[in-house]
């Protein structure tokens, strides 16, 4: 213990350092272990990359490669791939995570405010992200959402720092947020709560009408963090549509809108999805469980929206709850709300026991999943329905554990300290 205690107190430069040589390492075995494993560590989506890159490069459409469902920046990103070397856009992806490590780390010092300048909580929350498996391996096989995750995290940044002084940092906040849908729609709820955190809502039960009504009219902030985010995302779209047409349109949203996966994935209601595939025009049940997984974002929104020091923990329940209620859902997705727990992990006031219990409860479900998948993947037996139960088991596990994170928030505690919060302008 002692020994782990003395690891996790190095300066952050050291974790920094540390954190980038595991990912260069696991860069290096993957093509190992490509080589002799059948299960390749390399993401089937870096293949598409690279793919696409390459022909970028020809001057051709990035989605004249089959499958490839991106915006075209992912390819420009990494041409590197065929000029320099395969694994330039693994190394790519891996900087951003370690960005979003140094992203996170300025975020936490500003949302508390200590008496001991020398105190490791930032350090402490940052040690979340830089050492997770799963953001350590998702992007060392290749995957490009820390991409996107980086994007959401530095537009909070500037939102909620003043690294950027007066109303320039919500027109950078609004553009960042805006490439960040431009690569993944999903960021697209993060902008109700972040446009609610910049208001002054007084109302109550003796609040006037016409008192109202003019705190809901939208401030200086709002708008200009809005008209920056639209602005933004509407450049970019219209300028790869000149580019690539409806093809881009389609394949990189609209695609993604009306898309029916078959193959198992994580999701509650994969199985159900590949038994209808062929049968329903109008899905009633995928359209209720939409319906009610966007109630569940607005509720979270008024909820923890609204104060600039919980919106954080607003985003990381909804990028939890958009994942759990996907009707496709792989590892990948994990990070969308894992990259958003370091800003609230300080938060959390629990004891360690039942913070490992969480934890256990969510990696078992999922490996029982796993097992299953593999089964069928790999060993050709036909356990449809048993991955069905698991996904069901993992929903509820996610269900669970979000209920209990929720439960156990607290925005002045900070990992068994009382703190003091500083308000944010």
């Amino acid at each position: 213990m002692e020994i782990a205690k003395k690891f996790i107190d190095l300066p952050f430069r050291y974790h920094l350092v540390m954190g980038a040589v595991i990912r260069l390492l696991l860069i290096a075995y993957a093509d190992f272990h490509d080589k002799y494993s059948d299960v390749a560590y390399t993401d089937i989506d870096y293949h598409v990359f690279t793919d696409a890159a390459r022909h970028v490069l020809r001057g051709n459409s990035p989605y004249k490669r089959h499958t490839y469902r991106y915006s075209p920046l992912i390819a420009y990103l990494l041409v590197p791939n065929i000029v320099i070397g395969k694994n330039f856009g693994k190394v790519l992806f891996c900087v951003f995570d370690l960005l979003i490590s140094f992203a996170v780390k300025l975020l936490v010092e500003h949302q508390i405010q200590w008496k001991d300048r020398k105190s490791k909580i930032p350090v402490y929350s940052t040690l979340f992200w830089l050492y997770n498996p799963l953001s350590v391996v998702i992007s060392t096989r290749g995957n490009a959402d820390s991409v996107p995750c980086f994007f959401i995290i530095l537009s909070l940044l500037f939102l909620q720092t003043n690294i950027v002084e007066g109303l320039l940092k919500y027109c950078l906040s609004g553009s960042l947020l805006g490439v960040a849908i431009h690569l993944r729609l999903y960021p697209l709820v993060f902008s109700f709560p972040m446009y609610l955190s910049l208001g002054q809502y007084v109302i109550d039960r003796n609040t006037g009408l016409t008192e109202g009504f003019i705190s809901l009219m939208p401030n200086r902030k709002q708008i200009i963090l809005t008209v920056s985010c639209v602005s933004t995302l509407l450049m970019l779209t219209c300028g790869m549509y000149v580019l690539y047409g409806y093809e881009f349109l389609f394949e990189t949203y609209i695609y993604h809108l009306l898309r029916k996966d078959t193959r198992h994935n994580f999701s509650v209601m994969f199985y159900y999805l590949y038994l209808t595939m062929d049968q329903l025009y109008f899905d009633i049940v995928k359209t209720i469980s939409l319906l009610f997984e966007c109630l569940v974002l607005f509720v979270i929104s008024l909820t923890f929206g609204c104060q600039p020091k919980t919106l954080p923990f607003a985003l990381f329940c909804q990028a939890a709850v958009l994942v759990t209620f996907n009707s496709v859902m792989t590892s990948q997705y994990f990070i969308w709300f894992l990259s958003l727990l370091p800003l609230v992990a300080h938060n959390l006031r629990m004891i360690q026991a039942k913070a490992m219990l969480l934890a256990t409860i969510w990696v078992s479900a999922q490996a029982a999943w796993l097992f299953y998948a593999y089964m069928l993947e790999f060993k050709s037996r036909h356990v449809f329905e048993l991955i069905w139960l698991k996904g069901i088991l993992f929903f509820c596990a996610n269900v669970f554990v979000l209920g209990h994170l929720m439960g156990s928030f607290d925005v002045d505690y900070g990992f068994n300290t009382q703190l003091n919060v500083r308000k944010n302008k």
